[in-house]
């Protein structure tokens, strides 16, 4: 460096015979300027050069929770869930005034959902005002208004109010978890995905809330819960072959219903002519096999937990059946010595309950027939 500030001073030396007015002025000049430039080379340190963004380029800007919905390939049905109600909840959706909190099913919680339902295939066969307002209230027993809740705010036992008004529950085990009215949680597959209004969290299955349980999924009737239930199968023939299928689609009834091994046991215990309820062919045979039907329903809905030890009156006229202690918990005793356990409880029918059992309930009039 110091050599070339020496040569610079020897030029401006030579350039003085052409004009020593202005080559020394020059040069003075041009020596400082090289000189302060070595100076600040030799002091400068390195720094991070700093992009200024082109004047009117455009900022990045989110989405809102509705054209997020819309842009994503795997939330299709949803989007068209949205498309196919009023426009209320898009409207909330879209607005950025107030942040919300939005959990989507995705395409394969959707379908799911359809699959589990009988008269739906695709969110478009939701076409009357009625079904539209079902489908209404389940898209906004999704949404929450009035905060971004993202997962670090999701803690186990957090109760959360639905736009739709009902209320979810949070549960975290690992995953994090949403509670609604069926036996099946929701699991986010997909947190905290920021938009302009809030925050969406993609799940895997549709929530349902309860005040449209009953619409999406109508419970059958008794006669016809029974006749659905591969295990109850032979009950299902008894009752048609005693002509009492009627019966059990008018009135709430709790029916003890035994299982088919439950059956086949009887028709062991009756000897070989007895291989199905086809075989009680004559009269009093008949009216056996009406009344060991009629001794398993009692004319009122009892679920588990009302359930107590006592007698409770069967549909024959001056019988009952005894609710006892069992060897593993409530028992049932009828006319006979042995004891029908409980092999699952509650099954829920329009128009009663259904508890299964592991004998056939015997009434006093039907013992003589079997003894």
């Amino acid at each position: 460096m110091i050599r070339t500030t020496r040569f610079t001073k020897n030029l401006c030396m030579l350039f003085l015979g052409v004009s020593m007015a202005i080559g020394c002025s020059k040069g003075s000049d041009i020596s400082d300027d090289i000189e302060n430039e070595i100076g600040k080379e030799e002091d400068k340190t390195e720094e991070p050069v700093t992009e200024t963004p082109e004047e009117g380029a455009p900022e990045e800007t989110l989405l809102n929770a509705a054209e997020f919905i819309k842009s994503v390939d795997s939330l299709t049905i949803s989007a068209n869930a949205l498309d196919t109600i009023d426009d209320s909840l898009v409207n909330v959706l879209s607005d950025e005034s107030e942040k919300i909190t939005f959990f989507v099913p995705s395409n394969e919680a959707f379908t799911g959902f359809l699959a589990s339902l009988k008269e739906y295939t695709d969110v478009l066969d939701f076409d009357e005002d009625l079904e539209k307002e079902i489908l209404s209230q389940v898209l906004k027993y999704h949404a929450i208004i009035g905060g971004a809740n993202f997962s670090t705010e999701l803690s186990n036992g957090s109760i959360l109010e639905t736009l739709q008004s009902e209320e979810i529950k949070i549960t975290v085990d690992g995953d994090v978890y949403i509670i609604d009215t069926t036996e099946i949680d929701a699991r986010i597959t997909a947190a905290d995905i920021e938009v302009a209004n809030g925050v969406v969290h993609i799940i895997d299955k549709v929530l349902i809330p309860e005040s449209v349980l009953a619409d999406l999924f109508p419970k059958s009737t008794l006669i016809n819960l029974v006749n659905q239930t591969e295990e109850l199968s032979l009950f299902a023939e008894g009752i048609a072959e005693a002509g009492l299928e009627d019966i059990f689609n008018t009135g709430e009834y709790t029916v003890f219903a035994p299982t088919n091994a439950a059956i086949e046991q009887l028709f062991k215990t009756l000897g070989d002519d007895y291989n199905s309820f086809s075989d009680f062919t004559n009269i009093l045979e008949k009216q056996a096999l009406k009344e060991i039907i009629l001794g398993h329903a009692v004319k009122e809905v009892i679920a588990r937990n009302g359930l107590k030890v006592g007698t409770l009156a069967t549909l024959i006229e001056d019988d009952s059946v005894d609710v006892v202690e069992g060897a593993a918990g409530l028992a049932l005793q009828d006319a006979s010595e042995f004891k029908a356990n409980f092999v699952e409880f509650d099954i829920e029918a329009s128009n009663g309950v259904i508890h299964t059992i592991d004998k056939i309930l015997i009434p006093q009039k039907a013992l003589l027939l079997i003894d």
